[in-house]
């Protein structure tokens, strides 16, 4: 084999081993991924949902949703993994604790939004952002995407609208 090509076939490899590589990486059994929103003015849903390493999901419904209570299902160690990886890509144990009124981070805000609660833990490291979901900025940004990921993952739009279709929150 020529030298050119082993390089290239190496370079390759380098690139698509991380991730091959978090494909497969194990979850560790003390993962929860935890989310909650609620509390404005207007009338938005109330809920919590947990995400445990085993795949099982646990949703409370507790206002403003088509289905109040508590839900037992499961989701796949790919979504999970998938979750971590975006914890991950926004550095989420670096990121501050508060994201609106009284935190830093926000540009500005916009009224009548909810509050949106995430925790990681995992290898025992645990992580809360409280973020106010009308909070302008880049890292608000980011942690809205990774909460419409966790809802996403979790399925929690059958709940929240009784219809098993997609919900921008």
């Amino acid at each position: 084999m020529p030298l050119k090509t082993l390089k290239l076939m190496l370079v390759i490899g380098a690139v698509c081993l991380p991730t091959v590589a978090a494909a497969q990486m194990p979850i560790p059994d003390d993962t929860v991924i935890f989310l909650q929103r609620g509390n404005c003015e207007m009338g938005c849903p109330i809920y919590r949902v947990f995400i445990f390493a085993n795949g099982d999901v646990i949703w409370q419904g507790r206002g403003a949703v088509a289905r109040r209570g508590l839900v037992l299902t499961r989701i796949e160690g790919s979504q999970i993994r998938a979750l971590i990886q975006e914890f991950e890509s926004v550095d989420y144990f670096q990121l501050q604790n508060i994201y609106g009124f009284h935190g830093s981070g926000c540009q500005s805000s916009m009224p009548d939004r909810p509050m949106v609660i995430t925790t990681l833990s995992k290898g025992g490291i645990c992580k809360t952002i409280s973020h106010h979901d009308g909070c302008v900025g880049e890292v608000s940004e980011k942690l809205t995407a990774l909460e419409n990921s966790i809802d996403k993952a979790a399925g929690t739009a059958r709940w929240i609208t009784g219809k098993p279709s997609s919900r921008k929150h």
